[in-house]
């Protein structure tokens, strides 16, 4: 078992595994970020828990297929704008992009599985299951009953006691278990639409490929839908409109920058203005309010002259 402690929480993104994530904060940045690791003989169980309200924004490798549990209620946090609880679980297909976003303090369980394990071979349940989630990723509804004995397994294999093979064996077991209880998915009814599941890969996409340059109007050619359909997706899927959303991303870029200090001659404001967010007394009460510092702060605390 490998537990980190992370005073910040971009290093905190840096150390989920099967994944390229970043986190994005959406309350003030105190409290703590953990992750706990473990290697089930070839299955990778992660458990993570952050203080604050967040969005993570993750890309799957193409190596691994993710299953990702959150704490039961009263937590509140949706992957892809469905609600993540006792009655859902989030599968993230390698190489696809997902949000994951909670709206307050959280604690989530990952169960990576290598594609390329003999548990996606043959005819059983077990392996066509793990095939169609492999291709199709998203939400899949649960028995809440199974779905809490595939977490109770997850937490005991994590205990010190529980020899890794054995930990591995319960977890196939309740995952088979929790496969053939199962819920049908509810087909959309009425006219059909693009799925959140797809809506939120393309806005990654677009975000990879823009970087920090991505606008509103970019992402809106890039889903091919109207303006009002781009802020109820948004509104679902983030909790806010798009132009707030790209305003938050570009306050990290700024954070990011400083914390990194590369061109040590470069003023609080230039950096502000390089990231397309004009510098103010409203900006860094915004900084402020989300980092719990000036930017002259977090630039001297990384650097100190």
């Amino acid at each position: 078992m490998d537990l980190h402690h992370f005073k910040s929480f971009d290093s905190y993104a840096g150390a989920i595994f099967d994944a390229q994530a970043r986190v994005f904060l959406l309350g003030s940045g105190g409290g703590g970020w953990r992750i706990s690791r473990f290697d089930l003989d070839g299955i990778d169980l992660q458990q993570g828990s952050a203080a604050v309200s967040n969005v993570c924004e993750a890309v799957c490798r193409s190596t691994h297929l993710t299953l990702l549990l959150s704490q039961p209620s009263p937590c509140q946090a949706w992957l892809n704008g469905a609600p993540l609880n006792a009655a859902a679980l989030g599968i993230l297909a390698p190489g696809k992009g997902y949000v994951f976003r909670a709206a307050g303090p959280n604690e989530w369980i990952s169960i990576a599985l290598p594609v390329d394990a003999e548990l996606f071979t043959g005819d059983g349940l077990l392996a066509q299951t793990l095939r169609r989630w492999r291709s199709t990723g998203g939400m899949e509804k649960t028995d809440p009953l199974q779905w809490g004995t595939l977490r109770e397994a997850a937490l005991m294999a994590m205990t010190p006691a529980c020899p890794p093979a054995i930990g591995r064996r319960l977890i196939e077991r309740r995952l088979f278990d929790l496969m053939a209880c199962r819920l049908p998915n509810d087909r959309c009814k009425g006219r059909p639409s693009s799925s959140l599941a797809w809506l939120c890969d393309a806005t990654l996409t677009v975000f990879r490929e823009r970087n920090e340059n991505a606008h509103v109007e970019d992402i809106r050619r890039g889903l091919k839908i109207s303006e009002r359909g781009l802020r109820d997706f948004f509104q679902t899927c983030f909790g806010m409109g798009p132009g707030h959303y790209l305003c938050l991303r570009k306050l990290h870029d700024v954070y990011w920058d400083l914390a990194s200090g590369e061109d040590k001659r470069m003023t609080v404001a230039d950096c502000f203005l390089q990231h397309g967010y004009p510098y103010s007394t409203h900006s860094a009460a915004q900084y402020r309010a989300l980092f719990l510092e000036t930017p002259s702060a977090t630039r001297n605390r990384f650097h100190p002259q």
